[in-house]
């Protein structure tokens, strides 16, 4: 039986046809309704049929724009509730007709439908909604129909443009206004792919995850380019940034004078993460090359920064600065003396921007504390041909305990909590001192925990810090009592470490013996 049409029917068009290259058919079925009235207005002034399956059909007509339903497209409701709605043989032909086969467009034309030339779909947004819901609602956020229209429309790119987000309108339309070249369908086409991988990537680790799966047995990942990069780790090596597929990029450079580059990155990634972890004072950290140079709490935001930079203000020079609340015009201008890349905050208030753009070349980044983390806490590395998950097994820490005969006092005990946060994202071997809730010196990244003891001494003593009292944090055990002996030398009173090394008995000896407080967490924090 064959459907009944709207007006215009297929192969029947009775409107202008579309100037040389505007699609002649553009199907919209979108969750994001966001941009497509004026994007859909723009198509339908050259020309161009609308078609669009329900909600979006009615958001259309509501801007005064003339539509046809898809049901009324294919002659078959919607079915199942809404479940079925654009799978049908009258959507998907016109889309996989190939252009240049004259018996695929013969078959069109025996059916009496035209070509879509354009389909813009945007996913119900699963990543989103899926984990706040029970099952069988997570189950109605999976997109069947729309997944099915991005791959056949990118599989025809060669004669579909095949949009999967409202950010890509504008672009589309500049292309058509001058001409749509096969590099932007190809681009477009794996950019749908690449939206519709990381989708079902999401899914299953969404799935994997409601059956108790702390570690999916596949990991399928797509990254979209989000920005270019200056270079990569060295000025020679090209780079671009990619986040995943689908999720929206959470970097927001607001004054980038130049690109960032990678090494930026990873600075800004490692100062967010530590400044974010105190969320309930104000905080400020200073990175260079991975490492916190200065880090600090206090009751305010300009009194952080002063503890911070003072940590090391040598290290600080061209560093990167995270604060875990919206920057204020009083902390930017305790800013002006020191040389900083980047400086990285939830937001930034009027007059600290005002402050902070006549530097020349530092960068303003906005960073929400969300977004720096991996998403649902599966932390994925490269290994030359590997690749290595893992994510934190949920149980709650140990308690820590007192393995010595002197209890820490208050403020030590104070200390060695701040410190502890910090060894616990510094590179391995590594070493903090601390004072209440400022950190006075840090050895990482050695290749022996001596020597990590003795560089976070020598730091601190550079800085012009004394030791004594101070209070210090081992990322993992300490494997003799020389590490003691020299902590003990340099007046420190309290170590906090995970424990477990087979001199454990040695090393809880040499702290008593010094009159040491040493507690032990019976948890590692190495970062390599």
């Amino acid at each position: 039986m064959r459907p009944t049409w709207v007006h215009p029917p297929p192969g029947r068009d009775l409107s202008p046809v579309p100037p040389h290259g505007w699609p002649r058919v553009a199907l919209l079925s979108l969750s994001d309704l966001g941009g497509a009235q004026e994007f859909a207005a723009a198509l339908a002034a050259r020309g161009t049929r609308l078609l669009a399956s329900g909600g979006t059909a009615r958001h259309l007509r509501a801007a005064g724009l003339g539509v046809t339903d898809v049901a009324d497209w294919t002659g078959v409701p919607e079915l199942l509730g809404g479940r079925v709605k654009t799978l049908h043989p009258s959507i998907h032909a016109p889309i996989l007709a190939r252009r240049d086969q004259a018996g695929d467009m013969a078959t069109l034309r025996e059916r009496g439908l035209d070509p879509i030339d354009l389909v813009a779909v945007s996913l119900y947004p699963f990543e989103t909604r899926a984990a706040a819901l029970d099952e069988p609602a997570a189950i109605e956020e999976i997109d069947v129909g729309g997944v099915a229209l991005l791959r056949a429309a990118a599989k025809n790119f060669a004669g579909v443009i095949v949009v999967h987000d409202p950010s890509q309108y504008p672009a589309v339309l500049l292309g058509l206004e001058r001409g749509v070249t096969p590099a932007e369908r190809r681009d477009w086409a794996a950019a749908a792919f690449a939206r519709t991988a990381g989708y079902d990537a999401a899914i299953a680790s969404e799935l994997s995850r409601r059956g108790g799966e702390a570690l999916p047995p596949v990991i399928v990942e797509a990254f979209e380019r989000v920005r270019g990069l200056r270079y990569g780790e060295n000025p020679h090596q090209r780079a671009a940034l990619y986040e995943r597929a689908g999720r929206g990029a959470g970097l927001d450079a607001r004054r980038e004078v130049r690109e960032l580059s990678f090494n930026n990155l990873l600075d800004v990634e490692a100062a967010a993460g530590l400044a974010y972890r105190w969320a309930d004072t104000p905080a400020c950290v200073i990175v260079k090359h991975t490492q916190p140079c200065g880090a600090a709490r206090a009751a305010t935001l300009a009194a952080a920064w002063d503890a911070a930079l003072e940590t090391d203000p040598q290290s600080a020079f061209g560093g990167i600065v995270a604060f875990n609340r919206a920057l204020d015009s009083a902390t930017a201008a305790r800013m002006a003396g020191v040389f900083l890349e980047c400086v990285v905050a939830p937001g930034y208030d009027a007059g600290a921007i005002a402050v902070l753009e006549v530097r020349r070349n530092l960068r303003l980044v906005t960073l929400a504390p969300g977004d720096a983390r991996p998403p649902g806490g599966l932390e994925v590395r490269r290994v030359g041909p590997w690749a290595l998950a893992q994510r934190d097994a949920g149980d709650a820490a140990p308690d820590w305990r007192c393995v010595t005969r002197r209890a820490p006092q208050a403020a030590e005990l104070g200390a060695l909590r701040f410190a502890w946060d910090v060894v616990a994202v510094a590179r391995s071997n590594a070493i903090a001192i601390a004072r209440g809730t400022e950190l006075l010196g840090l050895g990482s990244g050695q290749t022996s925990r001596v020597d990590a003891v003795d560089v976070a001494i020598l730091k601190a003593r550079r800085a012009g810090h004394e030791l004594g009292g101070a209070s210090l944090a081992s990322d993992a055990f300490l494997p003799f009592p020389d590490n003691v002996d020299h902590a003990a030398a340099a007046g420190i009173t309290a170590i906090v470490q995970p424990g477990g090394s087979v001199k454990d008995a040695e090393v809880i000896a040499a702290c008593d013996g010094h009159g040491i407080a040493m507690l032990v967490t019976g948890r590692r924090e190495f970062r390599h």
